[in-house]
């Protein structure tokens, strides 16, 4: 009997739990893969893959095994790796792929943001004296290793379980989410002068942005790259349900 065809979750968003659940709601046939553990949601209720894949084959070899007819991508706005991976897969064996990506912040005039392409690029344009906070997670660490600044605070929602690597590194633990009155508060505490971030779009985390405003912090804003053109891009889970319904 051939093998029921399987859609893909590619996680990593905190869209992709509301998208699994809708799609099993259509007794869809799903798996979802993640780069890493989750630390903020719960589990997917569905088989999940947790780690990076090697290489290229090495996903397809996976997918094939798994009869993965359908991808839909949601992984982190950043995870550009696995964008480019997966997508290129699915043009070289004909399968449909859709990119799920939240709309990224837009400044107002209120905010003082300078945009830049890469971690690197923000810890080289911080003033010598500054006091920086990000949230830019611990696989960025080595991007700063160069940071011209005083002080990096850099905020982790677990206990970390090492020392940072630089001296001028100080974790700073917390659990979200925060409200924007607690980054404000932080931030005074803190003595902070700069944030750099990453645009990742959405309500959630656009606490820290909205203190940041109050206090007139200038922000180091990181840009997204460009989702692959040769396929289709949304914004919400209800327009991914659409596509997938509509083969």
């Amino acid at each position: 009997m051939r093998p029921e065809r399987t859609t893909l979750v590619m996680g990593g968003a905190r869209e992709a739990h509301g998208l699994i659940t809708a799609l099993l709601a259509r007794r869809r046939q799903v798996i979802a893969s993640l780069p890493e553990p989750e630390r903020m949601f719960d589990a997917f209720p569905v088989p999940t893959r947790v780690g990076a894949f090697d290489s290229k084959d090495a996903f397809a070899d996976w997918a094939q095994a798994h009869h993965v007819s359908t991808v839909i991508d949601a992984s982190h706005a950043f995870d550009d790796h696995i964008c480019e991976m997966v997508s290129s897969f699915c043009t070289r064996h004909a399968l449909r792929y859709l990119r799920l990506l939240r709309p990224p912040w837009s400044q107002t005039v209120r905010d003082r943001w300078r945009h830049v392409p890469t971690v690197r690029h923000a810890a080289l344009s911080i003033p010598q004296g500054a006091r920086a906070f990000t949230n830019t997670g611990w696989l960025t660490l080595p991007d700063y290793a160069e940071f011209t600044g005083q002080r990096l605070f850099m905020r982790q929602t677990h206990a970390p379980s090492a020392a940072p690597p630089y001296a001028f590194v100080e974790f700073v633990e917390g659990h979200p989410p925060f409200s924007q009155f607690q980054e404000q508060a932080l931030f005074t505490e803190l003595g902070i002068t700069h944030l750099i971030c990453r645009n990742v779009g959405g309500a959630a985390s656009m606490s820290k942005l909205l203190a940041a405003r109050a206090l007139e912090i200038p922000v180091l804003m990181i840009a997204r790259r460009r989702p692959p053109v040769s396929h289709t891009v949304v914004d919400t889970v209800a327009e991914a349900l659409a596509w997938e319904a509509n083969p």
